[in-house]
């Protein structure tokens, strides 16, 4: 009775178990489901900071870049070989048709559908892209099941492989051969790589339903970007290259872009050459890539300087018009001799001179001395004189 009366005890217990690692199996299950994206996001950053959108390609637009059929051979967990058939795009290739320097990275973050608030897998670009990887197509075969370990023989013929992003693919445990024409896109954008070795087990590294890749770089991002001129002032038809400088000296991504407010007045090619197509103002920018940072140079910046208005009215306002209406034809300015073209837009005033108004005389100036004031002045310089030496005389006399 005993026992029965501890078996009663325990069933519950174990019941609780079961259910419970039944759902943890199939919460697993159903947390790696996910949807094959229609889209693939490439972003660009640095550690610590903002990730900015590169480009989001559509699966037409990789379709046009080329994709390469390629078989992969993986160890997974239980240890058993698994081969996967797959077409994609080279990793490298989506990097450089992104306008990303492969130099410059140093992680990637593969993002999947089915857990958007994390990443899939974090791997370094030395792992991925610097690392070569083969597939081993005796591997199948030289694989002892029972020990879960390759046999010799098992590295002969490797052949190496480049790490992609797959549109679609068959991936088989047991296979021996890869099989191309049972391909799905159902794990739509996987990665896939291959080995180092035929004894390590990578197969859960392959990441699958990947919809955006986060591309960390190393090294110091850009803080800034000047030009070499604020201003221009060509005629149209001229060209000149602005130069843009990149600060700090060592910022690892230095790409720009640039761009003309107005291409009827002025445009810019990716180097930096404008080139003047038009009258009109315009301003050229250059923008770093990461940070979105600018400088800016104005090209033909009119400056004009407005003259003060002038009010007229009545009968002066009717002669300055037909003044100006002269000017237009090619005449000159009444009493100056100025013409059209001397003139340009310079606040001139013209006033008509009355028929019947006389010049006035020139007035001549004459240096006519005034005699009596003559006759005076010689007397008393005479007087003041002559008392002088005689004051004088009567100090010798004493």
């Amino acid at each position: 009775m005993a026992s029965k009366s501890r078996y009663w005890q325990v069933f519950p217990i174990a019941l609780a178990m079961v259910i419970w690692i039944s759902h943890s199996a199939w919460a697993e299950y159903a947390e790696k489901t996910g949807v094959p994206s229609d889209t693939l996001t490439i972003k660009v950053g640095y550690f610590g900071g903002p990730y900015h959108t590169k480009k989001v390609y559509t699966l037409s637009e990789i379709e046009a870049l080329s994709p390469v059929q390629q078989a992969y051979t993986f160890i997974d967990r239980m240890p058993s070989v698994c081969i996967d058939s797959a077409r994609g795009l080279g990793l490298k290739d989506l990097l450089d048709d992104a306008g990303i320097d492969v130099n410059s990275v140093e992680t990637f973050y593969f993002y999947s559908t089915d857990m958007k608030d994390s990443w899939y897998a974090c791997l370094t670009k030395s792992y991925l892209l610097d690392t070569t990887r083969y597939y081993y197509p005796h591997l199948p075969e030289c694989w002892d099941s029972h020990a879960g370990s390759p046999m010799p023989g098992a590295a002969y013929g490797a052949i190496p492989v480049d790490t992609i992003m797959a549109i679609e693919d068959n991936w088989q445990r047991f296979a021996v051969v890869p099989d191309f024409a049972h391909m799905s896109g159902d794990s739509r954008f996987r990665l896939v790589f291959g080995q180092e070795d035929v004894s390590s087990c990578i197969a859960s590294r392959s990441a699958m339903w990947v919809h955006v890749i986060e591309v960390m770089l190393g090294g110091t991002p850009p803080a800034g970007v000047t030009l070499d001129q604020e201003t221009l002032n060509l005629k149209v038809g001229s060209t000149f290259r602005l130069q843009a400088t990149i600060e700090p000296f060592e910022a690892t991504d230095k790409s720009v872009t640039w761009s003309s407010s107005d291409i009827s007045v002025a445009t810019v090619d990716d180097s930096g050459l404008v080139s003047v197509v038009g009258p009109g103002n315009a301003v050229i920018t250059v923008s770093t890539v990461v940070g979105n940072m600018s400088a800016s140079c104005s090209v033909n910046d009119p400056g004009e300087v407005v003259a003060p208005e002038v009010v007229e009215t009545g009968a002066e306002a009717d002669e300055n018009e037909a003044q100006e209406q002269n000017l237009s034809a090619g005449g000159t300015v009444a009493g100056a001799g100025i013409s059209l073209s001397e003139s340009g837009r310079q606040p001139w005033r013209v006033y008509k001179m009355s028929a019947d108004a006389v010049p006035l005389p020139v007035q001549e100036k004459k240096n006519i001395l005034d005699v009596p004031a003559a006759v005076l002045f010689i007397f008393l310089l005479l007087y003041g004189s002559g008392r002088k030496y005689h004051q004088h005389k009567k100090e010798i006399a004493r």
